[in-house]
C-alpha cells in the first residue's frame, strides 16, 4: 500500500441476517489486509441483535492468531456493559497473545434492552462508564489493586500478565453528544467519530474535543482522531451504492439512508470524499466493507488509499 497522510484500518463486516463467513474465510481477510499494508483491523460490539452477529473481542483474537504486524482494536465496546475485572483478563491475554496490538475504543453505548438484560440499570450507565474505565487501567498494570466503589471493590486484586506498553493500552471514546467529546479529552487517548456525520461536523466536534482537553491540561496533538465510515469502491456508482445497502440493513436496519452517509461510486470519488475527513482532522480512517471481497479490499488499497493526500494532484 502506498503511503497515505492517515493511517488506513478496516472496520470487520461481522454481522448478517443471512449466513455468516466461515472462521476459513475470516483468517484469509485477515492475512491478506495485513499483506495489502491495512494499519489496523477494527470490531463492532453488541450483546442482542436480530443478526447473526460475532463478538468483538472473540473475532479480533481470530485476528491476531492470523496475523503478525497488524493493529487490532474495538470500534466501538460497549464498556458500560462489561465487567471491569473480567475485561481485564481477556484484555491482559490478548495484548500478550497479540504481541502489544490491542486497541480499545470504547463507548456509553447499548440498547434499551441490554441494560435490564445484563441486570443492570440505564440510569446508572455514565458513573458505571466512569468506574469501569478506572478499574481497567488500574488493573492492567499488573499492580496489587484496592479500589472502593459504587460498583466494584477490590482487595489486593492482581490482573497479570500486565501490559508493558507507555500508558498501557490505548483507549479511544467513541460518541458524538458533547458529554461524549468531553469524556474523550478527560478519559481517554482520542475519539472515533461515527459514520453518519458529515465532514463539516467532524471537524467541529473534533475542535470540541481538543478544546476539552487543553483544559484538562492536556496535549490535543498526542490524542488519537478516528473515524469510523462505511464505503463500497466500484465503477458503477449505483452498483457500489446496491452493496452497501443490505449489509447496513442488517445491522442498523431500516433507519439509515446509507445513500446520505455513506461513502461509495469509483475509487477517484471515493478518494476526494476521504480526503474531506483528512482535512477535518482524522488520523485513522476505520473503513467499514460491506463483504469479506479480497479484491474489494485490494482495490481501495491499490487505487484510494494512494489518493488520500490533501493535494489532490500530489
Amino acid at each position: 500500500m502506498a503511503s497515505s497522510p492517515v493511517k488506513v484500518g478496516l472496520h470487520v463486516p461481522a454481522a448478517s441476517t443471512g449466513q455468516l463467513p466461515s472462521g476459513a474465510q475470516y483468517i484469509e481477510f485477515f492475512k491478506q489486509a495485513e499483506a495489502l499494508g491495512y494499519d489496523s483491523l477494527w470490531t463492532e460490539d453488541r450483546v442482542f441483535h436480530d443478526a447473526n452477529f460475532l463478538e468483538s473481542l472473540t473475532l479480533l483474537s481470530w485476528a491476531a492468531a492470523s496475523t503478525e504486524r497488524i493493529q487490532l482494536g474495538t470500534a466501538v465496546l460497549l464498556l458500560t456493559l462489561r465487567n471491569a475485572p473480567a475485561l481485564a483478563r481477556q484484555v491482559s491475554t490478548m495484548d500478550h497473545l497479540s504481541g502489544g496490538r490491542l486497541n480499545l475504543g470504547i463507548s456509553i453505548g447499548g440498547r434499551p434492552n441490554e441494560y435490564p438484560g445484563l441486570g443492570m440499570r440505564e440510569s446508572s450507565r455514565v458513573a458505571r462508564l466512569r468506574e469501569n474505565i478506572a478499574v481497567l487501567k488500574q488493573l492492567l498494570t499488573g499492580e496489587s489493586v484496592a479500589y472502593e466503589g459504587r460498583f466494584y471493590q477490590l482487595d489486593e486484586a492482581i490482573v497479570r500478565p500486565a501490559v508493558n506498553r507507555p500508558g498501557g493500552v490505548p483507549m479511544y471514546m467513541g460518541g458524538r453528544v458533547d458529554a461524549a467529546l468531553r469524556r474523550a479529552a478527560e478519559l481517554t487517548d482520542g475519539w472515533i467519530g461515527g459514520p453518519f456525520s458529515p465532514a463539516e461536523d467532524y471537524r467541529t466536534s473534533l475542535a470540541t474535543v481538543h478544546e476539552y482537553a487543553k483544559g484538562f491540561g492536556r496535549d490535543p496533538a498526542n490524542m488519537e482522531a478516528g473515524k469510523l465510515i462505511y464505503v463500497s469502491v466500484d465503477d458503477d456508482k449505483e452498483r457500489a451504492l446496491a452493496t452497501l445497502k443490505p449489509f447496513i440493513a442488517d445491522y442498523y436496519g431500516p433507519r439509515i439512508d446509507i445513500a446520505e452517509h455513506g461513502v461509495y461510486g469509483p475509487p477517484d470519488e471515493v478518494a476526494a470524499q476521504l480526503r474531506d475527513f483528512v482535512d477535518a482532522g482524522v488520523n485513522t480512517f476505520m473503513l467499514g466493507v460491506p463483504a469479506l471481497d479480497i479484491d474489494h479490499i485490494e482495490r481501495i488499497a491499490k487505487e484510494v488509499v494512494p489518493r488520500l493526500s490533501l493535494d489532490p494532484g500530489s
